[in-house]
């Protein structure tokens, strides 16, 4: 079923497929022409001699029919040939010509939404009059419990003024058909390649995950994106690999920065569906009809002009107040009121370090300013604060605004300077101090300052002019703030200016990582608390560094003990302020090294809802969900986390080991190979690309990685390669590197590490002696590794869920 206009295929096999169809039919029908055919079916024109009409007789491309019932397809395809609605085009039969299973469907007289795209560009009036149409089929189809999996231009035909869409339930269909685990395998999702699907694919189909109504409403906003913007989303994107890639981690431009015409409650919708976690997307088809009727009521062709445009009336109405909008998140949901319709992308804000102009020495002083303004805006409803990590790298930068939004994927940059000066009779910080911060806000899109002004004022009132930026980029984005959320802005942290500088270089230190750095963050942490001990920031501060040392190898105490202090810091931080999300992001962190998981997923779920933009709030979420075996949820944590932070060497790197774990090898060295890109200093970055390329089997890269590295990399990567190796030998070459590996502290050295090697070498008793110690240690490498595919073999033995199991039930 398709135009008539379309050329015959290229034949799939030699066999001649429409004699033997017409063979297998009888007279039934009388083929009378090949159309078109489609990813998933050869079609063919037929007439249905009993009944005297034209139908279409789809026939199920050679490449889908490994392991494939026709029986089972013939019954799977019943549930479908149920739907009954003005915009469906329904499954008439089903059946089986000589093992190769076929479907027939009414012929519609017209042509397809793809050669409606290909002939001229849409007015605006007829694309919002189709993009109902699908969202009435899909509507209608979800409440019958069945998702399409494969809406695209192709499978929208346009006749008599109305869109309908074909082939629902047909990908279920097939997927559901296959008798043997290979063919099962096989799902539209992952020969999505061949089809062209991956244009219109969803990030979780892309990812082989289990999908929902949420996948067809991702793809209805690719095609709404298409339709109104006259370009895909991701048109630079030329192959297969770089589009499902793009759907993964990209964020496409903004609608109305395409288009301007397109109403911004229109667009917020479209850029809602094209939301890379479901939980973002709009709850349902029906929800996305009520938007769009919203915007346009039924007789609204009469408020278009002749080129398709909205006239001023109906545009006035567009820009009104916007309804409720629902911020998802992966254990629960708060609800945002969002006063304006204009959508995250366009209130997307990167906020780059602010230049010291000052003493050299101060840097960590600018850094923190302006870390603490984005910490602020990420709180205001209605803005998204992106790149809070991998904006770090643009410090002292001179790329321009746009150049930095078009690597971050922002619309608005904040950037600025600060110069404070010291009392010159004292070499401490006192109340005489000045600060002189000089903020600017450019609209990336036209390159136009929006806002900016000086603020020269004494030190102690920082946090008021940090609030007085907050509230100046709100104004400018015309956002509404109300009361509560402006009196929360200006709260006072501390009245000790002393207590502030020691936290800003503590946090400073924080971000640096390193053990030597750890330790100077936690001294300056201390020294803030000696000044203010109601500083909740500082103890979360305090918290975040200690418990970190041990992951750095710091052995000058018990990482016991250091893991209970750390708690302390964090619960003393809850006491003073609770909605803080460093303080949750830190108690959280404390909890999982612990390894009380359950407890650390309620607290960072916390964070995320003071802080829905925060990188390492959604990276530490997928470390927990990952220990607690909750495998999917981990996925979306990190994907989400990329999302956020497409520069974040930290959000890269363990997007690479999911994908790892989940057997997505070219897609883990992709990832590993962007964090070590942004950050080529950091060996932990390497160390993973390393153990992904041999899990790839790129053993040659794989021992590049290897060369000069320390001397526990080298025997991780020993102990790594020589299992896939395969030579007899070794085995006691990997030993070796055990033994060694054994000896060590550090990353390479611990005990979920060697279990994995125990694991490829067949050696349970091993396995699960270092699970044992792993969990007595609080192995940190335990969240991220605990899930990857050596262990799946032990999975079954009863010590599995003593060790493990137990460790997910505390």
């Amino acid at each position: 079923m398709t135009e008539r206009e379309a050329a015959p295929p290229k034949a799939y096999e030699q066999r001649d497929v429409r004699a033997e169809l017409q063979a297998a039919l009888g007279g039934a029908y009388a083929l009378e022409r090949e159309l078109g055919g489609g990813g998933m079916s050869r079609v063919f024109l037929a007439r249905e001699i009993a009944l005297d009409r034209d139908v279409v007789i789809k026939v199920i491309a050679p490449e889908l029919r490994e392991g494939l019932s026709a029986e089972r397809f013939a019954r799977e395809l019943q549930f479908a040939a149920r739907l009954q609605q003005a915009n469906i085009v329904p499954v008439l039969s089903a059946g089986d010509a000589d093992g190769t299973p076929y479907y027939t469907m009414p012929y519609v007289d017209g042509q397809s939404l793809r050669a409606r795209l290909a002939r001229a560009p849409v007015p605006l009036g007829e694309a919002l009059d189709i993009l109902r149409d699908i969202a009435r089929a899909l509507a209608y189809a979800h409440a019958q419990g069945i998702v399409h999996r494969d809406i695209k231009p192709e499978n929208v035909l346009l006749s008599s003024g109305t869109a309908v869409v074909t082939d629902f339930g047909i990908a279920k269909a097939l997927s559901a058909s296959r008798t043997t685990e290979l063919a099962r395998d096989a799902t539209l999702t992952q020969v999505g390649t061949s089809l062209g699907t991956p244009a219109y694919m969803s990030p979780e189909q892309a990812l082989g995950e289990s999908v929902d109504a949420h996948t067809d409403l991702y793809s209805w906003g690719v095609i709404a994106y298409e339709l109104l913007a006259g370009a895909h989303p991701f048109a630079a994107h030329v192959n297969a690999q770089s589009l499902v890639a793009a759907h993964l981690t990209e964020a496409p431009a903004s609608l109305t920065t395409v288009r301007p015409d397109v109403p911004v409650s229109i667009s917020a919708l479209v850029m809602q569906c094209l939301a890379k976690d479901p939980a973002d997307r709009p709850g349902d088809a029906n929800e996305v009809l009520a938007r769009l009727s919203a915007a346009v009521t039924p007789g609204a062709q009469s408020n278009l002009d002749s080129t398709g445009r909205i006239r001023g009336s109906i545009t006035r109405r567009w820009l009104a107040p916007a309804a409720v909008f629902v911020l998802a998140l992966a254990a629960g949901a708060i609800v945002l009121v969002r006063r304006s319709t204009t959508t995250a992308p366009e209130r997307t804000v990167i906020v780059v370090p602010f230049d010291n102009v000052g003493n050299p020495a101060d840097a960590y002083f600018a850094e923190g300013v302006s870390d603490e303004i984005a910490s602020q805006l990420a709180r205001l409803p209605g803005l998204q604060v992106v790149g809070r990590d991998g904006v770090r790298r643009f410090r002292g930068s001179t790329q321009s605004p746009r150049d930095i939004a078009r690597q971050l994927g922002g619309a608005w940059v904040l950037s600025g300077s600060v110069r404070w000066a010291r009392d010159a009779s004292n070499t401490g910080v006192n109340g005489t101090a000045r600060v002189r911060i000089v903020p600017s806000l450019v609209n990336v899109n036209t390159g136009v300052q929006a806002w900016g002004e000086p603020f020269d004022e004494p030190l102690t009132d920082v946090f008021k002019v940090q609030a007085d930026i907050a509230e100046r980029v709100a104004s400018a984005l015309s956002l509404t703030l109300g009361g509560a959320t402006r009196a929360a802005l200006h709260r006072q942290e501390t009245n000790d200016p002393t207590a502030r500088d020691a936290q800003l270089l503590g946090r400073y230190l924080l971000h640096q990582r390193g053990v030597t750095n750890l330790r100077g963050a936690v001294a300056a942490f201390n020294r803030a608390i000696a000044r203010d001990s109601n500083y909740a920031r500082a103890w979360a501060g305090l918290s975040e560094a200690t418990v970190l040392l041990p992951q750095y190898y710091d052995t000058t105490e018990s990482d016991a003990v250091v893991r209970a202090r750390a708690e302390q810091a964090a619960r003393r931080a809850v006491m003073l302020d609770s909605t803080l999300p460093d303080v949750q992001l830190a108690l959280a962190r404390s909890q999982s090294a612990q390894f009380r998981f359950r407890d650390a997923l309620g607290s960072i779920n916390r964070a995320i809802a003071l802080d829905s933009t925060s990188t390492l709030a959604y990276d530490l979420k997928y470390e927990i969900l990952t220990a607690l075996g909750r495998e999917d949820e981990a996925g979306a944590a990190s994907r989400r986390a990329v999302e956020l932070d497409g520069l974040s060497a930290l959000a890269l790197n363990s997007r690479a080991i999911w994908f790892s774990s989940a057997g997505a090898r070219d897609s883990a060295v992709r990832y590993a190979e962007r964090a070590v890109a942004v950050d080529p200093s950091e060996g932990e970055w390497k160390r993973t690309l390393g153990v992904v390329y041999a899990r790839a089997g790129r053993l040659t890269d794989a021992i590049r990685q290897c060369i000069g590295g320390v001397s526990a990399q080298r025997d991780e990567c020993a102990a790594t390669l020589a299992p896939l190796a395969g030579a007899p030998e070794n085995r006691n070459a990997t030993l070796a590197a055990l033994g060694r590996l054994g000896r060590q502290r550090g990353a390479t050295g611990t005990p979920t590490f060697a279990a994995i090697i125990y694991a490829r070498l067949g050696m349970p008793d091993s396995v699960f002696s270092r699970l044992a110690v792993a969990v007595e240690r609080h192995d940190d490498t335990f969240t991220d590794l605990i899930t990857v595919p050596d262990f799946r073999p032990y999975q079954s033995d009863p010590r599995w869920d003593a060790i493990v199991g137990a460790v997910r039930r505390r």
